[in-house]
């Protein structure tokens, strides 16, 4: 991933162009049509703004595009382009720096501070010498699906249709912490995951999870939330129980993917016996989800 306005290729591009915050099936489908053009060179363009709530940081959507095929992926924090009217952005940036020979966007965009779209996009096109390939919105529920789409379910606590409008398992990337250490006196060790404190959670619920580190990947179960049996703490923290796992994994990058929702967050009055039994029932049903066959993940 290169970033900053300093970015440069010697090379012609196909440039998907956009946000891109959350890679929702609507990006996807502009993503896809990267493919199948071997005279030039596939990338993304993207902006960070990462000053205010996120659905996923530069650094996540690189991982994503990786998954997708997409080697080549170039950062601008937004607030570098922001003054730019669309015409210069596409003057300057795409068909200078970028060297853009083909575009490929959706026919949503917007963009400049002029709030130019689709159609200026062609025009320039025609004026600066690049190809334009403009993608129909996907529509969910009749609606085009957006970040904003994504970000609303978030805050409805409404995971499922996170998921579907996402069309892949939300990623969080972060560092392993410190916490209490309450689990581990008690024999339940969990992993801690700092992340970026502009970062947009799932609801809170436990979840059954994938978490990749060190180029190894492992099964388990996540907490999201807040901590009613343990303590009246109001901060919000995100405990991974790794299922078969025995590792000292403190300060560690991690990666974890939430795959589906198991139940929500609850106090358990009966104490460590209640906890570890439904900590067993969480485990199985984990486990029962990866075992199903059909996933289709990015």
């Amino acid at each position: 991933m290169e970033s900053g306005m300093e970015l440069k290729t010697p090379f012609p591009t196909r440039i998907a162009f956009g946000f891109f915050d959350g890679l929702h099936t609507g990006h996807r489908a502009v993503i896809e049509r990267l493919s199948g053009h071997e005279a030039v060179i596939p990338a993304v363009l993207s902006f960070s703004a990462e000053g205010s709530p996120f659905l996923y940081s530069e650094k996540e959507k690189a991982c994503l595009l990786r998954r997708a095929g997409v080697e080549r992926m170039f950062s601008i924090p937004y607030e570098q382009i922001r003054e730019l009217t669309g015409e210069e952005l596409v003057r300057d940036v795409l068909a200078g720096k970028l060297q853009a020979g083909e575009i490929v966007a959706g026919e949503n965009l917007c963009f400049g501070r002029d709030h130019r779209d689709a159609d200026a996009l062609r025009t320039y096109g025609k004026k600066y010498g690049f190809q334009t390939e403009i993608v129909p919105a996907v529509k969910e529920g009749g609606e085009p699906v957006s970040a904003n789409l994504v970000r609303n379910a978030a805050a409805d606590g409404d995971f499922e249709r996170m998921k579907i409008l996402l069309g892949h398992a939300y990623l969080l990337q972060g560092t392993i912490v410190h916490g209490k250490a309450a689990g581990r006196r008690h024999d339940m060790p969990t992993a801690n995951l700092a992340v970026h404190p502009n970062k947009i959670l799932p609801p809170f619920g436990v979840y059954a999870t994938v978490s990749h580190i060190d180029g190894a990947f492992f099964y388990g179960i996540t907490n999201i939330g807040r901590r009613p049996s343990d303590d009246n703490d109001p901060s919000v923290t995100i405990e991974t129980k790794l299922n078969h796992f025995c590792y000292d994994i403190y300060g560690k990058e991690v990666t974890l993917e939430i795959h589906a929702w198991l139940r929500g967050i609850q106090r358990f009055p009966g104490g460590l016996d209640e906890v570890r039994e439904q900590l067993q029932k969480d485990m199985k049903n984990m486990e029962k989800y990866f075992q199903t066959p059909e996933r289709n993940e990015w």
